[in-house]
């Protein structure tokens, strides 16, 4: 080869390495001591870049070209245009400016984000774009990132970014930049997550987010910072910190690409971005005065305010004329300018002007008694915006004591402790409320309680809460809750006799025998494994198990002052270990309290056998009753027995109480009464049936009557028993009947029913007739026409009395025969 040919070569080395040197931020305001790790902008970044922008792909013909920058170091949307025409363009490549060769590359079509549709240049503020949307991202093949990080991203997410969950599920956001492996304790992404930008880390399985919603097409400026020798992360929105944990440690290097658009780089389980990206610069390192440098430049560039101070979101609470703590913000911008805003609302727009306060800090007037937030707008030669809102000032008024959190267990009826609220300023009115819940919002109005105290009333059995509103001065304010009233009837102790009950392995704890029934809503057993449960209101055990009751260990003799829980928590999550423990149960909605001593446990799954003794309720007496007989047919309800919740049963034990529509035999039964949730002793009776034969009734005749008609005598029916008829009407709007009068009442239909007793060899019976009560029109001596004022004339200008005169001076029956 000749010299000539040789320096020729040379250049050409030189000339194809120098795009992958490393190059100086310059245009960013960066120095050489600040060297990038990937720089991926439609801007011209470094001075010393001589590479392209993008390389990108045309729908037309799938041919693709380099599309670099034009005199002003802006994207070449001339030569872009140009070159895809009237279709689409797709990025295959996205340079890496930083000069170390890290670029962003994607060869499926199907998964290349676009930057031109049908020929017009997609743009976030007026400036070029790319878009990410579905299945598009792009793939970053470097271990570069796995250390510390920095990262300054430019972008407008759409409302597309849904993903949700807990902090440990952030693997499966909506990935803007992203690692994540399965199975890897060495992953990471940022991107979209519960509506925020978050940050997720494998090492801690766990991640960080913003403050601000950002799925809302708006541009944003989003950087974050990780140390993963500290394990600290920050995030910053626009320039302002508002988020950071500290999530892992150590050095990692597992991971080999990232992806830009996605959350991973690897097919299955990847979620994608959507939205654009307008620039994503990342370095190897944490920075933080250079990437307050980076996000003023930015800001100023795509138009979006930068702040690196936002005004306090504390509350302050000042008295009149006293001196709050200075709000303050900052711009980026060193020539920007502020001005000043108070609003009644918790917002950044629709506020008042304050007029000379246009520094970067604002010491809120206490001069006047009220509440009100703050927030400055800023200009710079790009752009204007509004900081955020700050929390509130309130001037004079104040909550200084709240009702008190104590919990209170009152018996119905009797006193409860009063709650009191505190409050300073002038002018200040009070309203308290009822509420079901521990909130202090949407409670009942409680009439007449418009005072700094109140005592709630017992008279209602449940559990509620109070908080009162406290006004003045155009301020409303809300007090705390209070702690649970609980209003409860007497408690019942059940301190009778001791008895065992057991269940052994592998019983069925489906059978009553296996279930120990302490009350109709409580019944007490367990599986084959795990923990007691309520079978009454469980079909298994769970986390709350045995519902409807309450634990805590010690003696019934001081049930009053024992902490109450749930049986998991009673036995320390190991009922093992609670064998030869006494604990005193509570049956909660009976409030009934016993002891209970366990005996045996089974542990684990091997059969679910237990035992324990326990007190019984202090049964009462037996009901009084006697020998019953009855003719048939008879049912439960027609048993008679003096006492309190009487029940029937067949059968001395065992069986579930009859229904009182239950139809009787001749047979013994039995009878309990029930008091404070304990069942009597069962009391025998004898009940005996007589046989009986249906009556013959007939001769009730249908009648029809007017409404001017006197009250009539029924005719009883003819029937061969002699048993006593009952009348009823079944429309007491037409006629009513005491014993055998009818009373018409007004015009219409109703079924008249005799029901005649059993007597002797005859069972009930029944029949009916139809009455129907008919209107008729007269005249009224003063001319009026009426259906049922008496003061009617007959045809010879008397009083009527059978008859009278229609409206067209026919004579009308007015009475029936």
């Amino acid at each position: 080869m000749g010299f000539y040919k040789k320096i020729v070569l040379f250049f050409l080395i030189v000339a194809g390495f120098d795009g992958y040197s490393q190059n100086t931020l310059d245009n960013l305001g960066l120095t050489s001591a600040t060297p990038a790790a990937g720089a991926y902008s439609l801007r011209k970044l470094s001075s010393s870049y001589v590479g392209s922008a993008i390389q990108v792909r045309r729908s037309t013909d799938n041919t693709t070209q380099n599309i670099g920058f034009d005199s002003n170091g802006n994207l070449d949307a001339n030569s872009l245009t140009s070159f895809v025409g009237s279709g689409d363009g797709f990025l295959t490549i996205w340079y890496d400016q930083s000069g170390t060769g890290n670029n962003a590359i994607q060869n499926t079509l199907l998964n290349q984000p676009k930057i031109v549709t049908t020929g017009v240049i997609e743009r976030s503020n007026g400036l070029p774009t790319v878009i990410f949307s579905g299945l598009q991202f792009l793939v970053v093949t470097s271990t570069v990132f796995n250390n510390d990080l920095t990262g300054c991203l430019v972008y407008n997410a759409s409302s597309l970014n849904t993903r949700s969950g807990g902090a440990g599920s952030w693997f499966t956001m909506n990935g803007i930049f992203g690692s994540e492996q399965p199975g890897r304790t060495t992953d990471f992404a940022y991107g979209i997550y519960n509506n925020k930008f978050t940050a997720g880390n494998g090492p801690s399985d766990n991640s960080v987010a913003g403050n601000t919603t950002v799925n809302d097409n708006a541009i944003r400026l989003h950087s974050w910072t990780r140390n993963r020798t500290t394990g600290q992360i920050n995030l910053y929105s626009n320039g302002t910190i508002e988020g950071t944990a500290n999530l892992n440690t150590g050095t990692f290097s597992a991971v080999t690409s990232v992806a830009i658009g996605a959350n991973q780089t690897f097919s299955g389980g990847q979620v994608f971005y959507n939205g654009n990206v307008s620039e994503l610069i990342l370095f190897p390192t944490v920075l933080t005065n250079p990437r307050q440098t980076i996000e003023y430049r930015q800001g100023l560039y795509y138009s979006v305010c930068a702040l690196a101070t936002q005004p306090s979101s504390n509350n302050q609470s000042v008295i009149l004329g006293g001196t709050p703590t200075s709000l303050g913000v900052l711009s980026s911008d060193p020539d920007a300018t502020y001005q000043w805003y108070s609003n009644t609302v918790k917002s950044n727009t629709g506020g008042t002007i304050l007029p000379g306060e246009t520094n970067t800090s604002y010491t809120p007037s206490t001069a006047a008694e009220g509440t009100l937030y703050y927030y400055a707008v800023i200009s710079s030669a790009t752009t204007t915006c509004a900081s955020n809102v700050s929390g509130y000032v309130r001037v004079g008024i104040e909550i200084t004591s709240q009702p008190s959190n104590s919990n209170q267990t009152v018996i119905q009826n009797s006193s409860v402790n009063s709650l009191n609220v505190i409050a300073t300023g002038s002018s200040i009115t009070y309203q308290w409320y009822k509420n079901l819940n521990n909130s202090n919002t949407d409670g009942t109005l409680i009439s007449g309680a418009t005072t700094n105290s109140y005592t709630p009333l017992s008279t209602d059995l449940g559990t509620s809460y109070y908080y009162v509103v406290v006004s003045g001065n155009n301020t409303i304010l809300v007090s705390n809750p209070s702690g649970a009233i609980k209003i409860t009837t007497t408690p019942v102790i059940w301190n009778g006799p001791t008895i065992t009950f057991s269940k052994a392995n592998y019983a069925d704890y489906t059978l009553v025998q296996n279930q120990d029934v302490l009350t109709n809503t409580v019944k007490l057993t367990r599986a084959n494994d795990q923990g007691l449960f309520n079978i009454a209101a469980e079909s298994r055990f769970g986390g709350v198990s045995p519902s409807n009751t309450e634990w805590a260990e010690g003696l019934l003799t001081n049930y009053t002052n024992l902490t109450y829980t749930t049986w998991q928590e009673a036995v320390n999550y190991s009922a093992a270990n609670s064998v030869n423990k006494t604990y005193v149960v509570h049956l909660i909605n009976e409030n009934v309290f016993l002891e209970l001593k366990v005996l045996s446990w089974t542990a684990g799954g091997n059969g679910g056998g237990f035992s324990y003794s326990r007190t019984t309720c202090v049964a009462p007496s037996e009901p009084s009753a006697s020998n019953q007989s009855f003719n048939s047919p008879a049912t439960v309800a027609d048993l008679v027995a003096t006492g309190t919740n009487i029940k029937w049963y067949l059968g001395s034990s065992g069986e579930t109480s009859l229904l009182s529509s239950t139809t009787l035999t001749t047979a013994t039964y039995y009878v309990t009464q029930t008091v404070n949730n304990c069942e009597s002793a069962r009391k025998a009776i004898s009940v005996t049936i007589i046989s009986c034969s249906a009556p013959t009734i007939s001769i009730f005749n249908n009648s029809t009557k007017t409404y001017f008609d006197t009250n009539y005598t029924i005719v009883p029916p003819s029937s061969n028993s002699s048993g006593v008829f009952i009348y009823t009407s079944s429309n007491l709007s037409v006629a009513t009947i005491s014993g055998t009068t009818v009373n018409i009442i007004g015009p219409g239909s109703t079924i008249i029913t005799a029901n005649q007793d059993a007597d002797g060899s005859f069972c009930i019976g029944s029949i009916t007739s139809t009455l129907i009560v008919n209107n008729v029109s007269v005249v009224t001596k003063n001319g009026q026409i009426t259906t049922s004022n008496p003061n009617y004339v007959n045809k010879n200008g008397a009083a009527g009395s059978g008859s009278g005169v229609s409206e067209n001076g026919q004579a009308k029956v007015t009475k029936s025969n």
